[in-house]
């Protein structure tokens, strides 16, 4: 069994037929299924089984696929970080980052990693806190932006910065009022979040704590139907300050306090999963945005000293290897 032939099935079983995975490895296909014949008599098994419309896996053929690409995924890893040693940051990194977040983030992610490193493939997925918790947790992403890193198991937490939490909607009577106790943001018409995001438990948390019920008329799961009901007057909300740049107009935004309602955001990677190289260059990029979107007031928040002390270094180091 050679690599080759662990490459050829795997062109067979993305592709569905010999002559797409002819073309798509730059085989004559006479010569791919010789390969094929070849494995499958050193396994004495029947991996392909031919169809009118192209061709199958057989129970074995499906479960060598799956080694075979775990098998292939690894070995290109390896090359990709033997060249990053040259100081070439080289492979693929996944990133996990806040669907509220999204708009901050995405663009400056993409286009400085672009700039900095031409050498990585960069998939960023952004969704709701528990779905990126999750895929932290299990190793589907390299990194992630969490501001729910203490609920989560088997990962390694940098705290970034604590951002503080907004009421908004449309006040009764034009005001210059730039904050709102939580008894009075509570006692509005509020839309929430559903309870398995980490901002409604949060949020209730600090009700509790304080002796407070909020006033949830309505609950809805996405960004923007909260963002439609705040617009229309027909309810509030709580929320970081991320996605309220798209909130503001017509509405107004005031910090929460007395308590004031804060939270921990971290990037996390699982400890089952070190960062190889290129993952730390860009665990260190998006530190560094972070830290500018704090500055800038882009993200309403107070950055945690040490976070912003290693910036600079880490900063400097990726400048430093980069091309």
């Amino acid at each position: 069994m050679t690599l080759k032939q662990l490459r050829y099935l795997i062109a067979i079983a993305e592709a569905g037929s010999f002559s797409a995975a002819a073309r798509r490895a730059y085989i004559a296909q006479p010569a791919l299924s010789r390969q094929i014949g070849l494995l499958e008599s050193e396994l004495d098994m029947q991996l392909l089984e031919r169809q009118h419309d192209g061709i199958a896996l057989t129970d074995a053929g499906r479960r060598l696929y799956e080694v075979a690409r775990s098998v292939v995924q690894k070995l290109d890893s390896v090359k990709d970080e033997l060249k990053s040693t040259r100081g070439d940051p080289r492979g693929h990194v996944a990133i996990s980052i806040p669907a509220t977040a999204s708009a901050l983030l995405l663009p400056a992610i993409i286009s400085r990693a672009a700039e900095k490193f031409p050498g990585i493939a960069l998939t960023v997925c952004d969704g709701l806190t528990r779905e990126g918790g999750q895929a932290i947790e299990l190793g589907k992403v390299d990194f992630g932006v969490v501001p729910n890193a203490e609920e989560l198991e088997n990962v390694a937490a940098e705290p970034i910065l604590i951002e503080e939490l907004y009421w908004v909607g449309q006040p009764d009577a034009p005001s210059d009022a730039i904050t709102i106790t939580l008894a009075e943001a509570a006692a509005t018409r509020l839309v929430m979040p559903p309870r398995s995001l980490h901002l409604r438990r949060r949020i209730e948390q600090a009700a509790m704590e304080a002796g407070v019920t909020l006033n949830s008329v309505y609950e809805q799961q996405s960004a923007p139907g909260i963002a439609s009901l705040v617009r229309s007057g027909l309810a509030t909300t709580i929320s970081n300050w991320p996605p309220l740049e798209e909130l503001l107009e017509p509405t107004a935004a005031r910090l929460i306090v007395e308590p004031k309602i804060t939270r921990t955001v971290s990037i996390a990677h699982s400890v089952h999963k070190p960062l190889s190289f290129a993952a730390s260059c860009m665990r260190d990029l998006v530190r560094v945005l972070l830290v500018e979107a704090v500055q800038a007031g882009r993200w309403r928040g107070s950055l945690i000293e040490r976070s912003f002390e290693q910036t600079p270094q880490a900063w400097e180091h990726a400048d430093s290897e980069a091309p």
